[in-house]
């Protein structure tokens, strides 16, 4: 088989996995509400950012925005003042349900859009900035990109993914709870197999005496039990938990008709396999310190009068990732 296609359909499926989640309204890929996300560290690498910004007016341009939590961020910090643009560009299809077209005036969003082919004229942006989103892209060609509309004398500023990251070890946590959830013999299979024995039950047919009734039900019971030595054992269990929990309220909800509860639960291993594939991009693009010295001496070399800083993002959960900051001397 052509590995080019292979690409092409690992590309097509990848978007397709973002692009839902961003339906979904979230602000962000990572837990929690804006406010907890931008009260902590993060928060602070950004505000150091924006307060160091010139008055007056400001274009922006954030890179792989999802549904705009850092154009958010800037739009409260510097909305009241006149003369902010922000241009927020993703390769996935976008819903910022928070996004009013008339309080953000000047703040544009441009779904389609590949960091590595940016739609913009030469040196238009004073900021270029991205959270977990540069890191995504082919580096090389990005940073190219980003430094082109960048202004001479304007600021580049990066939070990224970290290979040692807390967000990273959770990450790989999920990866191996999703795949004992879609296992064969997992959780949802055993789930799907039980369910129109339940069924008939619920419409007044007792399957006790059906071999096959009893073998489904075994199996999941046994699934069950894997769960619950699982969740023992997980220092991340979240996930876990929350898909016994549905799977029970499920169960619980099934009528003497199988089929809307087969439906529900078959969607419910999509959003889990599209989960997979955005935590496994998560890992697969966290950069080390050889990755992370490797683009700081591209920047290094590109803008050699600015200078670059480089700093872990920490607080109190552990490791959240890489800040990164091109500012004119």
């Amino acid at each position: 088989m052509d590995p080019t296609q292979n690409t092409a359909a690992d590309a097509s499926a990848r978007r397709a996995a973002w692009s839902a989640y961003w339906a979904t309204g979230d602000l962000h890929s990572c837990v929690g509400s804006f406010d907890g996300n931008y009260s902590g560290a993060i928060g602070d690498f950004w505000r150091g950012v924006f307060n160091d910004l010139p008055e007056g007016p400001l274009r922006a341009l954030d890179l792989a925005t999802g549904n705009g939590a850092l154009p958010r961020l800037l739009w409260d910090w510097r909305g009241d003042r006149p003369g902010l643009e922000i241009d927020a560009v993703d390769l996935a299809r976008l819903s910022p349900t928070w996004f009013d077209p008339d309080r953000h005036a000047g703040l544009r969003f441009h779904a389609d859009v590949a960091m590595e082919k940016l739609p913009f004229e030469d040196a238009c942006f004073d900021l270029v900035a991205s959270q977990y989103g540069f890191e995504y892209a082919d580096r090389d060609a990005a940073l190219a990109e980003a430094l082109r509309v960048l202004k001479p004398g304007g600021r580049l500023a990066l939070v990224m993914h970290h290979a040692d990251s807390v967000l990273v070890r959770v990450g790989r946590s999920e990866l191996r709870n999703q795949a004992l959830l879609l296992t064969p013999d997992g959780l949802l299979a055993a789930t799907a197999a039980v369910l129109p024995w339940i069924a008939r039950a619920r419409a007044g047919q007792d399957p006790s005496g059906e071999p096959e009734a009893l073998r489904a039900r075994e199996a999941y019971n046994a699934a069950i039990r894997a769960i619950a030595a699982a969740v023992a054992g997980s220092d991340a269990p979240d996930l876990l938990l929350e898909v016994r929990a549905w799977v029970n309220r499920l169960l619980a909800g099934t009528g003497p008709d199988p089929a809307p509860a087969l439906a529900a639960l078959a969607n419910y291993r999509d959003g889990l396999v599209a989960a997979g594939l955005r935590t496994g991009e998560l890992i697969g693009h966290a950069l080390d310190d050889a990755q992370l010295a490797t683009l700081v001496s591209a920047l290094q070399t590109a803008r050699p009068s600015d200078r670059v800083r480089v700093e872990q993002v920490s607080q109190a959960e552990g490791l959240l990732g890489w800040g990164l900051r091109l500012d004119p001397v």
